[in-house]
């Protein structure tokens, strides 16, 4: 096994979990495109692989979702909408 510093200068995690209707989950408020448009604006501005957004199968909190976990900030944002990618986006993505 090798350990090394993270390949990323930040990562950010978007749960895309889809429950299908058998439970509250983060698909059910759009996670996936969420993660979409956080990861296309990270290619826009250059800016991907070095500033990671990734998709996350359950961040276990899918009653508040959509949830997105921020490294290294250490930063949770629950029950983001589509119209918060913009915020997030000048936030963290620059």
């Amino acid at each position: 096994m090798q350990t090394n510093n993270t390949p990323y200068q930040r990562q950010i995690f978007v749960c895309t979990n889809n429950a299908n209707g058998e439970k509250a989950s983060c698909g059910d408020h759009k996670g996936e495109e969420v993660f979409r448009k956080l990861r296309e604006i990270a290619k826009e501005r250059k800016l991907h692989p070095n500033i990671r957004v990734a998709q996350a199968r359950c961040l276990g909190q899918c009653a508040k979702g959509v949830n997105i976990m921020v490294y290294p900030e250490n930063t949770w944002h629950s029950d983001v909408r589509l119209e918060d990618v913009p915020q997030l986006a000048e936030k963290y993505i620059k």
